[in-house]
């Protein structure tokens, strides 16, 4: 069975969790034999590993801009699903601040279920044109990891930590591959 290993990245994040330092990452790349993929997102931690041999020749998913929401960048006062965002991104920051406190927390169901939940605010305070496409785009990030699948290949994937919980889920369902979560740290 072809295994896919997905693995969070903090990109922007990053700066706030000094407990989950691209240097434990980077043995992940040293060991796959397989296909490698990175978001394309900006930060310091996508940016190491695309300077690593295996990350340099790495294949980029799909980019989730269409759908994207940042922390805290909503209009507070806007409207009311837009403060429960603002609330929601403020505690949600401070919880994971005390949650946070080993690599293997960051790529937990309960850091995905989080980042689920704050998806279902993030849509309920933005409508269905973004939800529409953060799923189109998560989609389509699945059709590019199952094409190395179907090959036969094991595949590496490094994903925004805010958005693993769908890959995770969606390669769960899907019996003809084996999900690793790795253990970090």
């Amino acid at each position: 069975m072809v295994k896919i290993t997905l693995v969070s990245v903090l990109h922007s994040l990053g700066p706030r969790f000094p407990v989950y330092p691209t240097s434990l990452l980077l043995p992940l790349l040293d060991q796959h034999q397989g296909d490698v993929w990175l978001p394309a997102i900006k930060g310091s931690d996508v940016a190491a590993l695309r300077q690593h041999g295996k990350g340099a020749a790495a294949q980029t998913l799909a980019s989730l801009t269409a759908g994207w929401c940042d922390f805290a960048a909503s209009d507070v006062g806007a409207t009311p699903e837009l403060d429960a965002l603002a609330n929601y991104d403020t505690e949600m920051m401070d919880n994971l601040l005390m949650y946070w406190h080993s690599p293997a927390k960051i790529n937990s169901p309960i850091t995905d279920n989080l980042f689920e939940l704050r998806r279902e605010v993030v849509d309920e305070a933005h409508g269905s044109k973004l939800a529409a496409a953060w799923e189109q785009q998560q989609q389509l990030r699945f059709e590019q990891i199952m094409q190395g699948v179907q090959a036969g290949r094991d595949q590496l994937c490094f994903i925004e930590v805010e958005s693993a919980y769908w890959l995770r889920q969606r390669c769960c369902e899907t019996v003809e591959i084996t999900l690793v979560t790795p253990e970090l740290g």
